[in-house]
């Protein structure tokens, strides 16, 4: 029995950081090698590539539509069995671009007055929106290999899967290059400063230039419920408690913020055979407790058939999640979710996360602040491939994908016990 707990434990174990006491601001980030096909060794043996996907509208479409949608982002998560992070990053839209985009050119033809009441108007909705922020969205995948080579092979193969699960989602996936996964995390880090990164990783090489110099900022401090970040302030959250029945629309009400953020939900999948052992442990303590339950009312002169509410639903429950695991497919995962926040001062900060703590609460959750670990809920958070702290749940797959990235529709499903 003890190995058996083992096997668990070793599954959701959180990774220890590189750097117990980081001596610079460089050793913050949690990262040992880098390449320009975009895997990262972020541990020895642990290596991490990360992906962009499109996100897909379909609330438009019918009830009909949105449920064969979800049924195939279920079997979408099933065909993983290595760990994996999706992460939401609401980041800042280039508005220079953006204007470009869409403004009406000057023509010098007698209409551009009109044309400037045009713009003018456009400028208005730009700002009234979400105040220049964009959201891109990222799963990045973590393996366990010998070398890079064996790392670079495996990655070959769960992207055969993953382009063709994706492609079934209407979704677009991009493998990022080593410079695209710097870029992100210099723009995360130097906010306010995106068009500062200039770095590649093929002329480094032969400069001999630390990567980490180019994307860290010059100062961070870590307090115990936020951290400051040259100007800016943050903290990182976690969801702490989950209700019964959860509507998808949460998620994207969470990510959905016009504030610099970044949302990830880290997945462990556990195996279909440890699944099963640990379902049937549950049942066969259930069954003693109802033995035992009868045993003692015998004793006392009373022989009802009848169990405890409490005890019959907890049976129920348990019958109900080993039927899915059987009948419907279903997996079992460790799940987190944690947010980063960012702000110019301390007011800001908590009007922030009080907004957060509201939309968490409407839904039945419960967010948390990571006490004492903003470091490494930080490098959890972001899409390197690391996750340094313990705040794992079990879920099924249709509880999982109600966490669900993409833009959708008003639909509850029951949460794992």
């Amino acid at each position: 029995m003890n190995i058996f707990k083992d096997r668990f434990s070793e599954i959701k174990k959180a990774s220890e950081p590189l750097y117990k006491s980081p001596k610079s601001v460089q050793e913050t980030i949690e990262i040992l090698k880098i390449s320009e096909s975009g895997i990262f060794e972020v541990a020895d043996g642990k290596y991490s590539k990360t992906y962009r996907f499109s996100d897909v509208n379909y609330a438009t479409r019918s009830e009909d539509e949105q449920e064969s949608f979800f049924q195939r982002y279920c079997r979408c998560l099933n065909s993983f069995d290595c760990t994996f992070k999706i992460t939401v990053n609401n980041k800042n839209k280039d508005m220079d671009v953006l204007r470009n985009e869409v403004m009406l050119k000057y023509r010098n033809d007698g209409f551009d007055k009109m044309r400037e009441s045009y713009n003018r108007i456009i400028e208005e909705k730009i700002l009234e929106g979400r105040q220049g922020i964009e959201q891109e969205r990222y799963i990045t995948i973590t393996i366990e290999r010998k070398n890079f080579e064996e790392a670079k092979a495996q990655f070959a193969t769960i992207e055969a899967s993953m382009f063709r699960s994706f492609a079934e989602l209407g979704s677009k996936l991009t493998p990022l290059t080593g410079n695209e996964r710097l870029k992100i995390l210099h723009d995360y880090y130097r906010l306010g400063r995106e068009d500062e990164f200039n770095f590649d990783i093929r002329q480094g090489r032969i400069t001999g230039t630390d990567f980490r110099n180019e994307i860290c900022n010059t100062r961070i401090k870590y307090h115990p419920d936020y951290f400051e970040d040259e100007g800016k302030v943050g903290r990182v959250l976690f969801i702490k408690k989950y209700p019964t029945y959860l509507s998808d629309r949460f998620f994207t009400e969470l990510t959905f913020l016009p504030v610099h953020s970044v949302t990830s939900v880290d997945v462990v999948p556990v195996p279909k055979d440890l699944t099963m052992k640990m379902l049937q442990k549950k049942y066969l303590g259930i069954e003693s407790d109802i033995i035992k339950q009868q045993r003692t009312r015998n004793r006392n002169n009373d022989f009802s058939s009848d169990i405890s509410y409490a005890t019959r639903q907890k049976k129920k429950d348990i019958e109900e999640i080993m039927n899915n695991v059987r009948e419907n497919d279903e997996s079992l995962y460790y799940v987190s979710v944690t947010m980063i926040v960012m702000a110019d001062d301390r007011n800001e900060l908590e009007s922030i996360c009080e907004t957060v703590d509201s939309i968490a609460k409407g839904a039945g959750c419960a967010v948390d602040t990571c006490m004492y670990k903003q470091r490494e809920a930080v490098n959890t958070t972001l899409p390197i491939g690391v996750r340094q702290i313990e705040t794992m749940r079990t879920m099924l797959t249709q509880s999982l994908a109600v966490l669900m990235p993409f833009n959708v529709q008003e639909r509850a499903t029951r949460f794992a016990v």
